[in-house]
């Protein structure tokens, strides 16, 4: 296939309003195309490993982003046309939540002998405009060095996502044909507008953070008007979330047990049971996300921590430990003695290493 790579540069003028310049179509006739290509081909392989990158499916066929992808290979004039489609959509979708001025990279490549189109968002870190002259050299410059990682990068397959277009998927294959596979480790503000407006995607809950962030949701919901009186309106969410800060093999109704003694099964005309509040929480978030599934294993990539650390200076002492450990009373601090603090810690949870 022919690789083609684009650059648009977003900046924000006097008034504070987002703009792009599109950059040329570069292809292999530019020096240091190979260079560059091969660096981000790295990168894209990366990112599908990565432990953080998550699958997504496009909402619907007839989406922009569908169209663009299924087109954008086809040949420099459908990439120059779809590629100025997608930048519009991100000025679209980002408008002004952004600080830096940044680059946004179009790459059509081909990996393990499936076609790709790579999107990344890269700051330059200065003002600097895309020109013929400078833009590859640019990009080089601006590339992570070998020991970082991309921060928000998409890699969307070609084939899967045509087949979406074109209604050819398998029956019940939503959760094994992936149209594009997302690392986003920064920026949550961005994270919204970036998945459900400019990929008009849903997440696969295929990852164990992806299931214990769907299912906290929904029977936080559920659960809601059945809350006891006398406590905390957040008490299911911190439960859940200290619950779900280690690996659990669980289901909707086993997490709803989980809650139960803070639940009020009797409040009047409403009655119910665990039973028929995991089956609510369960079709909340099947309709949300149709990938869902009743029983699963999960756990919080970035779960709560409880942190203690030296008066004056934190570097002397600091400690750290999972909020659900003193929950679950595996870590707590004995007030028998007035003169130290004690922390004292289940030794089935803990190993001693000295450095």
């Amino acid at each position: 296939m022919e690789k083609r790579l684009r650059l648009f540069h977003f900046s924000k003028d006097q008034y504070g309003e987002p703009y792009y310049s599109p950059g040329i179509i570069f292809d292999d006739s530019f020096e240091e195309f190979s260079k560059i290509v091969e660096d981000l081909d790295s990168r894209i392989i990366k990112c599908i490993d990565d432990k953080y990158a998550k699958n997504f499916r496009f909402k619907r066929p007839s989406s922009q982003i569908v169209t663009n992808v299924s087109e954008i290979f086809e040949n420099e004039e459908n990439f120059d046309r779809n590629s100025e489609e997608i930048a519009g959509k991100f000025q679209e979708s980002i408008g002004r939540r952004f600080q830096n001025d940044f680059y946004l990279v179009v790459l059509t490549t081909e990996i393990d002998n499936r076609e790709i189109l790579f999107l990344v968002k890269m700051e330059t870190g200065t003002a600097i405009q895309v020109s013929d002259e400078n833009t590859l050299r640019t990009l080089d410059k601006i590339l992570p060095d070998k020991k970082s990682r991309l921060q928000k990068a998409t890699v969307i397959y070609k084939d899967n996502t045509i087949q979406f277009k074109d209604n050819r998927e398998e029956p019940n294959s939503e959760r094994t044909n992936i149209h594009s596979r997302v690392l986003d480790r920064t920026d949550d503000n961005i994270s919204g507008y970036y998945f459900k407006v400019f990929l008009d995607s849903d997440n696969v809950i295929d990852d164990e953070d992806s299931a214990a962030r769907m299912a906290i949701q929904a029977i936080e919901t559920i659960v809601k008007p059945y809350i006891k009186s006398e406590v905390s309106p957040e008490i299911v969410k911190e439960k859940l979330t200290s619950f779900l800060s280690q690996r659990r093999d669980t289901s909707f109704e086993g997490l709803i047990q989980e809650v139960s003694d803070v639940l009020d099964f009797n409040i009047e005309n409403r009655e119910t049971d665990i039973e028929k509040l995991s089956q609510e929480a369960y079709d909340l978030a099947k309709r949300k996300n149709n990938t869902v599934v009743a029983s699963f294993v999960a756990k919080l990539y970035r779960p709560p921590k409880v942190t203690y650390v030296a008066q004056g200076d934190e570097q002397q002492i600091k400690i750290s430990f999972l909020k659900s450990l003193e929950s679950h009373r595996d870590v707590y601090w004995d007030d028998d003695d007035d003169g130290f603090y004690v922390l004292k810690i289940n030794k089935e949870v803990i190993t001693l290493i000295e450095r």
